[in-house]
């Protein structure tokens, strides 16, 4: 697959296929985990790219949910996670959220804000949201908080999670 493109951003192209392992019961190398960053703020998008690839992510940062959209439409399965801004102009949070379910429900997607309405932030959990992040991100945190988020997806796809994907994390 060509390289996936992003406006103020690129990301590395899609990880082909392994090959396959020489004996079996050797396990394939695992990818690295990929999240976009949707931030209006440009201080929000560098410190994201930093701290993700810092911890061994592919990042991808995008400054309007309609540039999410854009960038999610053509590879709607191609994140782990998108850390969505809520206060954006134009399009905000909801909206954009609201949008990527409508291609892939099953998107996991972080909510980031620095001031909520809680029944905002209540409305969006009901309808799938993985958990929210408030502003400002203790660099430390964000990477274990979205590394909590993955971990209780990846738990909950494969039947074993034993809490609501709808709590915040």
């Amino acid at each position: 697959m060509p390289a996936i493109t992003a406006s103020k951003s690129t990301l590395p192209p899609k990880a082909s296929s392994p090959a396959e392992p020489e004996t079996i019961g050797h396990a394939l190398p695992a990818r690295p985990r990929r999240i976009l960053v949707v931030d209006d703020e440009p201080a929000a998008r560098v410190l994201g790219k930093r701290v993700f690839s810092e911890a061994g992510f592919e990042v991808a940062t995008v400054q309007s949910g309609f540039e999410c959209l854009e960038l999610f439409r053509q590879h709607p399965r191609y994140f782990d996670l998108i850390l969505l801004d809520l206060s954006m102009p134009f399009m905000d949070g909801e909206e954009t959220f609201t949008r990527l379910r409508a291609i892939n429900p099953n998107v996991v997607v972080l909510l980031s804000t620095g001031f909520m309405a809680q029944e905002r932030v209540d409305r969006m959990l009901a309808a799938g949201m993985a958990g929210f992040l408030r502003k400002p991100h203790n660099p430390a945190e964000l990477v274990a908080q979205v590394e909590s988020a993955l971990k209780k997806v990846g738990l909950s796809r494969a039947g074993c999670a034993t809490s609501d994907m709808t709590a915040s994390i």
